[in-house]
């Protein structure tokens, strides 16, 4: 269970780093599991592909059963509860409303040089022709992040949206998440998870199609079989998104029990979760504190939630909300909670965080499923480098130019002059020698 209450300033610096680091694992113990099978699926595709299906999850997969049937998703919607379809519709609703007003218009500036001509100056954005979305399974089923995953590809113009999901011990995708991915528009559904899925989508299969993007969270070895393939120039992705945290800063005026459950919230994720709470007020982290040891055994989950809290969950006190500030930014949390008396003060000096939840009635859930934010985030502190998921994920940026005789004049003699210095670059200077000739 979480440890009492501690000063952020008395921890020393081997406590102050595991805070930081969460749950992270040597990265180079993971690529070492990871590359076998990467490999092996680069080579043999499917065959690979099942085989692993078959060791990790524990499902028999015939090539032919890998991609989910029209039919069974049509049966899916009988079966799933009218109130969850409800629930799915409205939040493709929200989603959409959300980013459709992040799409991008492509610029074009007329300009002209000092000593004469005039050119033009532009960008174009072009969707990507191909993206993965991938929803883990394992715990729980995510129709969510299937939403967070697909509506943002179609608002950008995505050609082919692709999901992986692993499968359960019957050998299917989650009703939830199949009716998810067809209210979304996603093309397909394939029944594979883990890296096996993600070294399918990077170099393609037989049956599976490469795609130019990946996208969606996973487990640590999803997380770093994405971020090899991306590293090795083979895919894009998103941003890292492993396992769920939050960090909440915290006043003497903020409700105590709001901040426990929420906690608890982001805890019963898995194992790995993580949950801290910087506060300056030694009353709350304590009340805080004896919330959490009182709800925690009557969760579900809270087998879960005891390792989660035990191993990366935190209760530290501060000075002052500034001292609490500094560190938000240096952690660089998933989700951020502010629960102040003037949380917008607080958040205009926050610079790192995946999503801003502000005040008692903006709990991470609510992003999570209705408000319209995306929800899969950067995590581990990748906050401090990466933006959430967005339409701008799925666009690439073309620049253009497009110059008169007399403007490529006006600017030749610089063109010259810097390919001279460069290389001397000749065949530079030619292009722009033999224009001005024929001028």
């Amino acid at each position: 269970m979480i440890k009492p209450p501690q000063r952020l300033k008395e921890l020393n610096k081997k406590k102050y780093e595991k805070v930081l680091k969460r749950s992270q694992v040597k990265i180079d113990e993971v690529i070492k599991v990871i590359i076998p099978i990467i490999k092996e699926v680069e080579e043999e595709g499917d065959e690979a592909v099942l085989r692993w299906t078959k060791k990790l999850d524990k499902v028999n997969l015939k090539r032919e059963e890998i991609f989910v049937k029209e039919e069974r998703i049509k049966e899916a919607y009988k079966r799933i509860k009218p109130e969850v379809l409800k629930a799915l519709r409205r939040m493709e609703k929200q989603l959409k409303d959300f980013h459709i007003q992040q799409k991008r218009s492509n610029l074009i500036s007329y300009r002209s040089f000092p000593d004469g001509g005039e050119y033009q100056l532009g960008q174009k954005f072009v969707p990507l022709e191909r993206v993965g979305v991938y929803v883990p399974g394992g715990k729980g089923n995510y129709p969510s992040t299937v939403m967070m995953g697909v509506v943002p590809a179609k608002i950008a113009g995505v050609k082919k949206i692709i999901l992986a999901s692993p499968p359960s011990q019957n050998g299917e995708v989650a009703d939830e998440v199949m009716v998810a991915a067809d209210i979304a528009g996603a093309d397909c559904l394939i029944k594979v998870g883990g890296v096996q899925a993600i070294a399918a989508l990077a170099y393609g299969t037989q049956t599976i199609p490469s795609v130019d993007l990946i996208v969606g969270p996973g487990n640590i070895y999803v997380t770093a079989a994405k971020a090899y393939l991306s590293a090795i120039g083979k895919i894009a992705i998103d941003c890292p998104a492993g396992p769920s945290e939050i960090l909440i800063i915290a006043d003497e005026s903020a409700n105590s029990e709001y901040i426990a459950q929420d906690l608890l919230s982001q805890a019963e994720h898995d194992e790995n979760a993580c949950a801290v709470l910087v506060t300056s007020s030694e009353k709350l982290a304590r009340n805080v504190y004896l919330y959490l040891k009182e709800k925690f055994v009557l969760s579900a989950r809270k087998e879960i939630i005891e390792k989660s809290l035990g191993n990366y969950g935190a209760i530290l006190i501060v000075d002052s909300l500034k001292e609490a500030v500094n560190f938000a930014n240096e952690f660089a949390p998933e989700h951020l909670e502010i629960m102040t008396e003037k949380p917008e003060k607080i958040f205009d000096k926050i610079n790192n965080a995946g999503s801003v939840f502000l005040g008692d009635f903006s709990p991470v859930p609510a992003g999570d499923y209705l408000t319209g934010t995306n929800h899969i985030l950067p995590t581990a502190g990748a906050a401090k480098r990466f933006s959430g998921l967005s339409v701008d994920t799925f666009l690439k940026r073309l620049t253009f130019q497009s110059l008169s005789k007399e403007a490529l004049s006006s600017i030749s003699k610089d063109i010259i002059t810097l390919a001279s210095q460069e290389g001397p670059f000749e065949e530079h200077i030619n292009a722009i020698k033999l224009r001005l000739h024929n001028f």
